[in-house]
């Protein structure tokens, strides 16, 4: 999906509607989401209507539906082979010892 399409209002409207097809696939209440999550209703409601909350908010929803793998996207860093990384060390080898003070002659 091309996300740049979306305004950032628009952008929080599909987060909501994903948290609320999350919970209503888990068969769980606004209230007992809320519950779990340690917010307020009205904060559940909020989010799920497209509205802003706060990122604390946000994550705490998340734990609360087991759905904390979402954000796995956004911390995804490119694996690197044995081989590639040897290759980026080529040339850069680290320092065995210091190499003490330099004589000025005059």
């Amino acid at each position: 999906m091309d996300w740049y399409i979306f305004t950032d209002k628009g952008l929080i409207a599909k987060i909501g509607e994903k948290l609320r097809q999350i919970r209503l696939e888990q068969n769980i209440t606004q209230k007992e989401l809320a519950e779990r999550a340690g917010v307020s209703l009205s904060s559940v409601a909020s989010v799920e209507k497209g509205n802003s909350v706060s990122l604390s908010t946000l994550i705490a929803i998340l734990r609360a539906l087991h759905a904390l793998h979402l954000l796995d996207a956004f911390f995804h860093e490119p694996e690197i082979s044995p081989i590639a990384y040897a290759q980026m060390m080529d040339g850069k080898k680290m320092r065995q010892r210091a190499s003490g003070s330099k004589k000025i002659t005059i």
